[in-house]
């Protein structure tokens, strides 16, 4: 740890809260991009940067006074944006029905529709849409069956976000 977070943490110990502000102003730049990186919401962001500074403030009594700061407070980052993303996670079964609102209709080419998804994904799907088993598919595209639902998943995801 270096001196001036040796300091502000031995302050902070001994009763100066004001104290934790060095390692806000230090630290804030650097784990704000990093979350703004992996989330791209700004307002996000700053609500991930802030839990992860009041985590490190709880934390500050078990901290080694040997260690540096950083990669202990980009662990709590971490760790607040793998909450955020469980909490935020977008599913559908594989055997939910995608319905298709009125304002949203999939057009009648549906070679469109399929254009944004990759390569895999598409002749997963158009298979399966074919009536081909997991089994099958997994065979046809030499990969695990496990691939092949999660390639059909995110397929239907993709499309279900996009045209429903």
């Amino acid at each position: 740890m270096d001196r001036t977070d040796t300091a502000a943490v031995l302050q902070i110990k001994s009763g100066n809260i004001d104290a934790f502000g060095v390692l806000v102003d230090k630290y804030t730049t650097r784990i704000r991009s990093f979350v703004v990186q992996k989330l791209f919401d700004k307002d996000e962001a700053d609500d991930i940067v802030q839990n992860a500074f009041i985590q490190l403030y709880k934390a500050l009594s078990r901290l080694e006074m040997t260690k540096p700061i950083y990669p202990y407070l980009l662990q709590i980052t971490r760790n607040e944006l793998n909450m955020y993303f469980r909490k935020h996670h977008t599913t559908v079964s594989l055997n939910e029905d995608i319905i298709l609102t009125p304002d949203k209709t999939v057009p009648d080419d549906i070679s469109h529709v399929l254009q944004g998804l990759k390569k895999d994904h598409k002749v997963a799907l158009v298979w399966f849409s074919e009536g081909y088993s997991y089994q099958e598919i997994s065979h046809r595209m030499g990969k695990p069956i496990n691939t092949i639902r999660t390639l059909i998943r995110r397929a239907r995801l993709y499309i279900k976000k996009n045209y429903t």
